[in-house]
């Protein structure tokens, strides 16, 4: 196809040449034969063509030349807006998410009346990839990947599949649809060597993978999947941005401080402006913020989080935001971060987020039938994809509350005990004082089996039960069950 396009500016007829690019550019672009592209542009009959320029400010932008995009996009935006390459242009170098969504808007009416001498699979697919990022309509950004996917593979255009179905991953993770996302994800073909817009996405099957991971609970597979892609001095405006963003979380979770302060180095390479639609400098200073807290510098982290609670957009970082602001002690601002993150829609993790933080609110305020009410709406929206992640803080006030919901009784029993079991896991884990039999019985300790319940369920005899259990006394300085349990939180 590139050998075909190659070989128009020699024929020196500058409307067929025109009608080449046109039909063209956004394949060659996907496909990353992005410095060919431009050579084609710059050997054009008519260089200065508006059409031409803006195809050469998208190769800019792509190989990572924010001021070279921005020049020729200026030069080439004199052509009508609903100009089919002018409204995809745009739609891929917009910034804030107000002019990206109007732009998306324009596209789908330019999307319903492609010509012959359009790119339909390429133009849909560029039409999902900024639906993923807007995070308006989780369900129309699926069902446009789904359709870009088909289209692609039924013209035989694999590299092209490959990105929708990539994409595709993503928008089921945005709406928290994970056991779909990682499903896609495996059935992706090996990725060859990095293309240009590869690296310009930014290793993103393996962020979507430490996603996955930090949510469910699993943050040690979360950095394990998210390190390797992390390369300092990136754009801080892709996945490879995210995978920062989600390695500090992680590494709080983990209570690693001898990754702080390299980590908040990461994130202060993370952009401090939007890019695609994404409020990264919200993002950015929300995990810097609960770094700082970690840390145990609560002023830092209320001075980084403070400008986070001036825009909506975020609610993922709202949602983590209030939970910080609890942990604070200010309600006010809690209250504030919850109200933003309630005022987009929110993906399913988010969602789980702020019922615990409203259920623990609840809780400390004395409201305690509210905070169970709150709490086992959590559950029933964290079970089916299985999201551990926000019951998993090490706070008192959480843990007290999931251990009255246990003696309670909760139509989510069997999930209950997995948010128990997983709590011990992660908080041996960061003591690293137990054995691993330890941390089974510590785990079961945490849910209201018996000692005979328990010895049935781990498959041991009682006697062996009750020689764990002594241990675990000792090693924490306790006499009582929910002495230890408290005690192993607090690690």
């Amino acid at each position: 196809m590139s050998d075909a396009v190659r070989q128009q500016p020699a024929s020196g007829d500058a409307a067929h040449i025109r009608t080449v690019l046109r039909k063209n550019w956004l394949r060659l672009l996907l496909e990353s034969h992005t410095d060919e592209l431009e050579r084609l542009c710059i050997a054009h009959p008519e260089p200065s063509d508006p059409h031409v320029l803006l195809i050469r400010a998208c190769c800019r932008d792509v190989v990572g030349d924010a001021y070279g995009a921005t020049f020729l996009r200026g030069q080439g935006m004199r052509v009508a807006a609903d100009d089919f390459v002018a409204c995809f242009t745009e739609l891929l170098l917009a910034e804030d998410a107000p002019t990206k969504a109007a732009v998306a808007d324009r596209a789908r009416q330019a999307l319903a009346q492609c010509g012959p001498d359009d790119d339909y699979p390429s133009a849909l697919f560029l039409l999902g990839w900024t639906e993923v990022r807007l995070r308006r309509d989780p369900a129309a950004a699926i069902a446009l990947l789904r359709s870009a996917a088909d289209e692609a593979r039924l013209q035989e255009r694999p590299e092209t599949l490959r990105l929708a179905r990539s994409n595709l991953a993503f928008a089921l993770t945005q709406a928290g649809l994970f056991t779909e996302a990682e499903q896609v994800l495996d059935a992706l073909p090996a990725m060859p060597a990095p293309s240009d817009w590869d690296r310009f996405e930014g290793g993103l099957p393996e962020a979507n993978r430490g996603c996955i991971a930090y949510w469910r609970g699993d943050f040690a597979g979360a950095t394990a999947h998210l390190d390797p892609i992390i390369v300092d001095g990136s754009a801080g405006t892709n996945f490879e941005a995210l995978a920062r963003l989600y390695l500090g979380m992680s590494v709080v979770a983990l209570r690693q401080q001898e990754r702080f302060d390299a980590t908040l180095h990461l994130l202060a390479g993370v952009s401090t402006t939007d890019k695609h639609g994404v409020p990264w400098d919200t993002l950015r200073r929300v995990a810097a913020a609960w770094l700082a807290h970690a840390a145990g510098d609560d002023d830092r982290a209320r001075e980084l989080a403070a400008p986070a609670l001036a825009r909506a957009g975020a609610p993922v970082a709202h949602a983590l935001l209030a939970e910080l602001y609890r942990l604070l002690g200010d309600r006010e601002r809690a209250a504030r971060a919850l109200s933003l993150a309630a005022s987009t829609r929110m993906p399913r993790y988010a969602r789980v987020s702020t019922l615990v933080t409203s259920a623990a609110l609840a809780a400390v305020g004395g409201h305690g039938g509210q905070a169970h009410e709150h709490l086992d709406l959590a559950l029933d929206a964290a079970a089916p994809e299985r999201i551990l992640a926000p019951f998993l803080t090490g706070d008192a006030v959480v843990a007290d509350l999931l251990d009255a919901h246990a003696h309670r009784g909760s139509r989510h029993r069997d999930f209950l005990q997995t948010v128990l079991e997983q709590r011990a896991r992660l908080s041996t884990h960061v003591s690293g004082v137990f054995t691993p039999r330890e941390r089974d019985v510590l785990a079961c300790l945490r849910t209201t089996m018996t000692g005979d319940e328990i010895s049935a369920h781990l498959g041991i005899a009682y006697p062996t039960v009750k020689t764990h259990i002594r241990s675990i006394y000792r090693k924490l300085g306790v006499t009582s069950r929910r002495d230890a349990v408290r005690a192993a939180d607090a690690r």
